[in-house]
């Protein structure tokens, strides 16, 4: 007998509550435009965007830093939208979407990758947050503030994410936005100089490097494709009547010109205009906002931070949960999960947290960069034959080649970032060729097994011929 009305609401509800970690979405747990966007929008509040934007000015000189930021825009507005395709045809995560491309261990890597990143992320922001109360209150030990910080995000992670994600960010994006309106008028205000922040040198001379300004600060950008994976993870949710929607808006270049262009000219002009004579530094943004709004400064950094540490958590927490499912049938309580992932991160923020932080990115970047060349190429390849229709591998095995097409190239990137005698002109264009490497190594060995298995089937129809009893 089929299901009544209220029993099928009642299933979508149930499903919404599930972590989807060994299955897709389905299509009656898919979630409202508004609450994908309102989820996925809390990116927009990571400070890490405003320093993107004062490092590359203060490294570049401000009109290159100008031009990369909206070449940036552009690059990540076209690539995603095979990423929000992905997302909302297949319903499946990074992990089962990828298990065809990778294999079992590839898939595992993919999840732990996004995981640490996102780990990573989630201390910095934390660690900023905490020097923004230190540095208003001009008292206590910064150990204290870490305490504070990471137990406040805790109440926050417990329950089901899908159920208040979108409503705890949809309440705090306006108060973001106007904080950083009210920032930049209060900046101008007390320290405003006119349009001399568009005219500001770099401080690395042309002479230093052998690529233009506007090119390394494009280079710079590419370091953040962790946004990539997270567009497939979120895209998931979202209804497939609504994937044009989420193109433009949700994914798409809205999303990108307030996250890279609106921030980080934010970014520039903040650092540029209230410390113009101190270098870029992960906290030169956290002083610029308190020197120009005090409390209010303050306030709009802790909307800021419990934003975006609500996707980082989100990210961090349901990754390791993959990793341990994949190996494992121990299935841990979200509690535990994400009581750990703070553990974690207080921990680390007890470190030195920004002398390490940026070379591990820098690492995880090339990883994520090498990860995406190789699944734009197979999906590019493999659309033209079946389109976006993508079912999990329940047979895969540990280890597919693309794996080596991802690793191989994206350990060629560290070494060339990380080896003192490399050549100027390759360690700046690491990054690239790192997507380049991983594009053309997949591509090469996609065509080759296609090849081979044509030529296998070919044989196999000419000996079904042979065999065939000739009439007459």
């Amino acid at each position: 007998m089929p299901a009544l009305p209220s029993q099928e609401a009642h299933r979508a509800r149930h499903d919404k509550d599930i972590n989807f970690s060994e299955q897709a979405v389905p299509l009656a747990a898919r979630l409202g435009r508004w609450k994908v966007t309102m989820s996925f929008w809390s990116i927009l509040s990571a400070m890490v965007w405003l320093f993107y934007g004062a490092l590359v000015s203060s490294l570049y000189g401000t009109r290159d830093s100008l031009i990369a930021i909206v070449l940036a825009v552009v690059f990540y507005s076209v690539l995603n939208v095979l990423t929000t395709r992905l997302g909302i045809q297949s319903g499946l995560n990074i992990a089962l979407l990828t298990r065809s491309i990778f294999g079992r261990w590839g898939a595992t890597l993919t999840a732990l990758l996004v995981a640490a990143t996102t780990l990573y992320y989630a201390v910095f922001e934390s660690s900023i947050l905490a020097v923004g109360f230190q540095t208003y209150f001009e008292a206590g030990d910064i150990r204290l503030w870490y305490a504070i910080v990471v137990l406040g995000m805790l109440p926050l992670m417990f329950g089901s994410v899908q159920s208040w994600m979108a409503k705890i960010n949809g309440i705090l994006l306006p108060f973001y936005g106007v904080g950083l309106a009210a920032t930049l008028i209060a900046a101008y205000l007390k320290y405003g100089d006119g349009w001399a922040w568009l005219s500001v040198p770099g401080t690395v001379p042309q002479d230093d490097h052998i690529l233009p300004g506007w090119v390394l600060g494009f280079i710079l950008y590419m370091g953040n494709f962790i946004l990539m994976p997270t567009t497939i993870d979120f895209a998931r949710f979202a209804k497939r009547e609504d994937e044009k929607f989420h193109e433009r808006v949700t994914f798409g270049w809205v999303f990108y010109v307030l996250l890279i262009l609106v921030n980080s000219v934010a970014g520039i002009y903040l650092v540029q205009t209230v410390l113009p004579d101190s270098p870029a530094s992960e906290t030169g943004v956290v002083h610029a906002v308190i020197a120009s709004l005090g409390f209010f400064g303050l306030l709009f950094i802790v909307v800021s931070q419990t934003r975006i540490n609500t996707l980082n958590y989100f990210q961090s927490t349901t990754n390791f949960e993959r990793v341990l499912d994949a190996y494992s049938k121990v299935r841990l309580p979200r509690a535990v999960w994400v009581t750990a992932v703070a553990l974690v991160v207080f921990l680390m923020m007890l470190t030195d947290v920004f002398s390490y932080l940026h070379m591990a990115l820098i690492w995880q970047g090339a990883l994520l960069v090498g990860w995406f060349g190789v699944v734009l190429t197979h999906f590019a390849f493999s659309a033209r034959h079946k389109g976006l229709d993508i079912e999990i591998d329940a047979d895969a095995p540990n280890v597919r080649w693309g794996l080596f097409a991802w690793v191989l190239p994206s350990l060629a990137g560290v070494a060339l970032l990380q080896i003192d005698s490399t050549p100027p002109l390759l360690k700046e264009a690491a990054v690239p060729i790192v997507l380049l490497l991983s594009i053309v190594c997949y591509g090469a060995t996609y065509a080759a097994v296609n090849r081979s298995n044509a030529s296998s089937r070919a044989a196999a129809h000419r000996d079904k011929g042979i065999e065939r009893p000739i009439a007459g």
